[in-house]
């Protein structure tokens, strides 16, 4: 193991204690020297040994005072996590997402989160993943039609992936657990309960978790959302997922970073097709055609959903590694 998520804790938490520069893509850095020279490191003196052998000037900078001081923060975020039941994978651990390690930006660029803060039954992860992604307006045709699909394909194994906003979001989380499957919320934010965003979900949230469903977020406890973690956060629903499924989705906005970041990791994306031709015209719903135009496929529930759940599981994503 290049880090242990520890390890990864403290290089993030730097920029706590002064120490500028350091970011995902210089951790990143540092473990493949660590990989290259096949080091084992056990302790913070071991980091800064390889740290300061490093060319880049933030890296090998950084001091062990340093190094024990941000130690100290992670140790302090750790203990407040523990307390709020959230839990914490990092990039090089066994449990970590494989399909994780291959996700994208909407630049087509590999993106993975260093860290996964999680409450809830991380081991869902491992199911067959389904984005169920769209406005925060839906028509009570897009709400209903979400939640159905949501459920048919949650009874096929899927574990049904969205990000909690009002919305596509919910009717795709609220579909799952009418039928007693699993749902995974992506947050853009922490995860303990005064942080959840949006807050007429927090209960929902709640209810995601005691029902054998999962919180799961890249931002520590205590971070609140802002624009950017939620347009970062979009990368993940599509990472995480097999495919992506659009329930109603203008021709701007939000749900066209994670369709856009479908369609380049080659992933399936489906857009919702509705019987009322109304529907289909509403402001809401014409990115619906443009992503089919894209080169994505309309779905709807009278579709063979067995035959489009087969096609999903057996798909092969695209491998691409930071390490390989």
């Amino acid at each position: 193991m290049a880090l242990n998520k520890e390890q990864i804790l403290t290089l993030t938490c730097l920029k706590e204690v002064g120490v500028k520069g350091v970011g995902p893509q210089k951790i990143f850095s540092i473990a493949r020297t660590i990989e290259d020279k096949g080091l084992d490191i056990k302790t913070f003196d071991d980091l800064a040994a390889v740290m300061s052998s490093m060319k880049e000037k933030a890296i090998h900078s950084v001091t062990l005072s340093d190094l024990s001081n941000a130690n100290h923060c992670a140790l302090r975020i750790i203990e407040a996590s523990e307390a709020s039941k959230i839990g914490y994978v990092g990039f090089f651990d066994d449990e970590f997402p494989a399909i994780l390690r291959q996700a994208i930006n909407e630049d087509g660029k590999l993106d993975p989160p260093l860290i996964l803060w999680y409450r809830g039954d991380f081991s869902i992860t491992s199911l067959p993943g389904l984005a169920v992604i769209g406005t925060r307006e839906a028509t009570l045709e897009g709400v209903a039609g979400g939640e159905f699909l949501s459920g048919q394909f949650a009874k096929r194994g899927f574990n049904i992936v969205s990000g909690l906003a009002v919305g596509c979001d919910t009717c795709g989380h609220k579909g799952a657990l009418k039928v007693g499957g699993k749902t995974t919320a992506i947050l853009a934010n922490g995860l303990d309960h005064d942080s959840i965003y949006p807050s007429e979900n927090q209960d929902l949230a709640e209810e995601i978790v005691e029902n054998g469903g999962l919180l799961l977020s890249e931002y520590r406890i205590g971070s609140t959302v802002n624009r950017y973690n939620l347009v970062a956060r979009d990368r993940l629903q599509a990472g995480l997922s097999l495919a992506t499924l659009v329930v109603q989705t203008g021709e701007k906005g939000g749900t066209m970073h994670a369709a856009t970041t479908t369609l380049k990791a080659n992933k399936p994306l489906f857009a919702m097709l509705y019987k009322d031709p109304g529907t289909n015209n509403h402001e809401k719903c014409l990115g619906n055609a443009l992503l089919v135009k894209q080169g994505g496929k309309y779905i709807s529930g009278s579709d063979n959903l067995d035959e489009i759940s087969d096609f999903i599981k057996n798909y092969k994503p695209i491998k691409t590694d930071l390490f390989g």
